[in-house]
């Protein structure tokens, strides 16, 4: 173990050095853009935006200035850079700047009462299921430590999971980060796990106030907060969050906002909903990924129909 460990520790230490150097090939190029056109708005695309770490020192770097990510910031997603280049480039479509409601991540097919019913059928001597409520799901969320994964609507185009295929826990507990690594996602020590926080709170959380819906920014946490959430807080102190608003996810909005008000703490850690594979898509992958592991609960929010397992 020892061994291992130390292993571990040796492929953080590398990782940790090429960061830093990411970070001063990133800022020296982008220097001369500052400095000729000082932009007040900076769009991330392709796989730098997705180094969490470096994006949230972007807002270090350059004070006032706004920095979006692509929420599908990979090769997936040059399709969508192509119909932009055609739309603006070559069809001369203005760009809009003023659209307060973000780009909507939840691209995927939205299923039915039906959908979920045949899929439960087939793993009918495995499970047993029970109508609930979004309260109830929130009570068993602040109690025994438990691990809940949610599935509703269309899933998520991108990398993270925000909310429709996510494993959800209390952030509050300091044992959570093991708890779910050893019931289901099996990772590295120094990988966190991301907090989900309500946007009008995140100011008193981070010290930067600041939009993150795709989970593309890590911040550090303003003092004393990450005491509160240490299931969601790095070792040094930061956190990769995503910014949750009601026009973007409604129903995850006042899930998130239910446990703020049981709790005082408007914050639910988020983890994708999947082991070692793709983010689970259909009902069935759901089932089949929460009879694989030990997920205590899974929940159909569109339905209230709560799953668990036959003991």
């Amino acid at each position: 173990r020892q061994e291992a460990e130390k292993s571990e520790q040796n492929k953080f230490d590398i990782a940790a050095s090429l960061q830093q150097e990411t970070e001063k090939v990133v800022k020296n190029l982008l220097k001369p853009f500052i400095d000729e056109y000082k932009p007040k708005n900076i769009c991330l695309s392709g796989g730098v935006s997705l180094n969490c770490v470096l994006v949230g020192k972007m807002f270090d770097w350059y004070p006032g200035v706004n920095i979006f990510c692509d929420p599908i910031p990979y090769d997936a997603g040059l399709t969508l850079g192509g119909c932009r280049y055609i739309w603006h480039h070559l069809l001369d479509n203005p760009r809009i700047y003023d659209n307060p409601q973000n780009t909507s991540s939840y691209l995927g097919k939205n299923y039915s009462l039906e959908d979920i019913q045949t899929s439960l059928k087939s793993f009918n001597s495995e499970i047993t299921t029970q109508e609930v409520d979004d309260d109830f799901v929130v009570d068993l969320l602040t109690k025994d430590d438990n691990v809940i994964s949610v599935y509703g609507e269309g899933s998520e185009s991108g990398r993270r999971a925000l909310g429709n295929r996510s494993i959800l826990a209390d952030p509050r507990s300091p044992n959570m980060k093991d708890i779910i690594n050893e019931k289901v996602k099996h990772r590295q020590w120094f990988r966190p796990f991301a907090p989900s926080i309500i946007r009008e709170e995140v100011d008193k959380w981070f010290i930067h106030d600041v939009d993150s819906p795709y989970m593309s920014i890590a911040l550090p946490f303003k003092d004393g907060m990450s005491d509160k959430v240490p299931a969601v807080c790095h070792f040094n102190d930061t956190a990769r969050l995503q910014t949750v608003k009601e026009e973007n996810n409604k129903w995850y909005y006042n899930f998130i906002k239910k446990f703020g008000e049981k709790t005082g703490v408007p914050i639910v850690l988020n983890t994708s909903f999947n082991d070692r594979e793709p983010i689970v898509e259909t009902p069935e992958h759901a089932i089949n990924c929460f009879l694989r592991t030990d997920i205590d609960y899974l929940y159909f929010r569109d339905y209230g129909i709560l799953i668990s397992k036959v003991k």
